[in-house]
């Protein structure tokens, strides 16, 4: 009976397209085959998010298309306060643009991406808090790093020049 129970759950979530995060590939491949990154604090994102993709080469020597994090800025203001004064939520802001450009010309525009969280904040649990901001940190740029994979799977194709 177990088993006729996992085996029916497992149908009915592969066939709802359920997917783990971080586990599933994009539905419109990228449309170039190498790649390369000067991503400065977003580099380890970008390159992770995109090997993750089929038949995509991270770092050649002769790329087809290198992408440039033009600027990544981290915002954390205080949401909201408590009765004493005393901070009780963040908003943690990541601001990320980049360009990717074929043989020194860029391809389209730049892509901008903007992604906020908020964080509930504790005078009581400062070593917590400061462990979850980082956590935080990270989840912000690897879904930064999967929305702009996302988008440069949209690139103008040009050929060879």
């Amino acid at each position: 009976m177990k088993k006729w129970l996992l085996l029916a759950l497992t149908f009915i979530l592969s066939s709802c397209g359920f997917h783990l995060k971080g586990t599933s590939v994009f539905d419109t491949p990228l449309p170039y085959r190498s790649w390369q990154i000067e991503g400065g604090s977003m580099q380890r994102a970008l390159e992770t998010v995109l090997r993750r993709q089929p038949n995509v080469i991270v770092n050649s020597d002769n790329p087809d298309v290198v992408v440039k994090v033009i600027s990544a800025s981290q915002d954390m203001a205080t949401a909201a306060v408590d009765i004493s004064g005393s901070t009780s939520e963040y908003l943690l802001t990541l601001e990320v643009k980049v360009q990717a450009y074929r043989h020194g010309q860029p391809l389209g525009e730049p892509i901008i991406v903007n992604i906020r969280r908020y964080m509930e904040y504790s005078d009581h649990e400062v070593l917590a808090k400061e462990n979850e901001r980082n956590i935080i940190w990270r989840d912000i740029q690897t879904d930064a790093a999967e929305q702009i994979v996302h988008r440069l799977a949209h690139l103008p194709i040009r050929a060879d020049q």
